[in-house]
């Protein structure tokens, strides 16, 4: 069964959350999440740093003092990889 579809509400919330995230002012911002309903927000000038460590974003990026915030949505976020 298909998901029901957006209601009138919900498809401008959607648009207005959309607008908002286009606007950002910065290229430095890289995101990740740990599988709860926060997006944390570090600098992307560590990421050879993260990489080449081999160890997780999360620890690293904690490690580096990399982090410049986090945005909390009013809903779960899963961590995956594609």
């Amino acid at each position: 069964m298909a998901a029901k579809p957006l209601n009138k509400a919900e498809k401008a919330w959607l648009a207005k959350l959309q607008k908002v995230l286009n606007e950002c002012p910065s290229d430095r911002f890289k995101g990740f999440t740990i599988g709860d309903p926060e997006i944390y927000l570090y600098d992307i000038s560590f990421e050879q740093q993260i990489v080449d460590s081999g160890k997780d974003v999360p620890e690293m990026v904690e490690a580096l003092g990399a982090e410049l915030g986090h945005i909390s949505f009013p809903f779960p976020v899963d961590a995956v990889r594609g």
